[in-house]
């Protein structure tokens, strides 16, 4: 096998790895009592730059809020929600074939290859208007699909994953 072909390889792999491995960290504020919340409405964030892709993270909110039992009003709700998409790129190293014979200190192997990635990132937010302060936080990364069927598969299981264990219990 070629050295080309190996790396070619090497970054499906890496991609493939990646798309499966979302990273979400979730935050609120522990002196809030959620079961006070029934109701929400949206507030002003940072929407992703495809409205599609808006449509999209809305849409996956929206069916997670409905999910847990929340009502979405236009009208003096209970909680507003808000949440900002942005992308960057990074560089990233395919370390699966680390240890296992193809390479040396001397030559590196195709997991030694820098790879730049597109990671998106979506950060909700979730206020209390009475109380004019934050009470949920959450933030979920992961690598930019060019399909849009598995982008659209992502969003929607990146928020499954977010709202797991929303409203907190204390």
């Amino acid at each position: 096998m070629t050295q080309q072909r190996t790396r070619w390889i090497a970054a499906l792999g890496l991609m493939l790895l990646c798309a499966c491995a979302s990273n979400i960290v979730v935050d609120y504020d522990k002196n809030t009592d959620f079961s006070r919340y029934r109701t929400y409405g949206w507030g002003q964030g940072m929407p992703a730059k495809n409205p599609n892709l808006d449509r999209q993270i809305m849409g996956a909110i929206d069916e997670q809020m409905a999910r847990k039992g929340f009502t979405r009003t236009e009208g003096d709700p209970d909680l507003v929600v808000t949440y900002h998409a942005a992308t960057h790129e990074e560089v990233d190293y395919n370390e699966a074939s680390y240890g296992s014979g193809y390479g040396s200190s001397i030559s590196p192997s195709a997991a030694e290859v820098p790879m730049k990635v597109n990671v998106g990132t979506v950060v909700v937010d979730m206020y209390d208007p009475k109380a004019k302060r934050k009470v949920w936080h959450g933030v979920g990364s992961d690598l930019v699909m060019d399909d849009p069927t598995k982008t659209s598969a992502e969003i929607r299981n990146g928020a499954v994953k977010m709202f797991e264990k929303f409203p907190p219990r204390q």
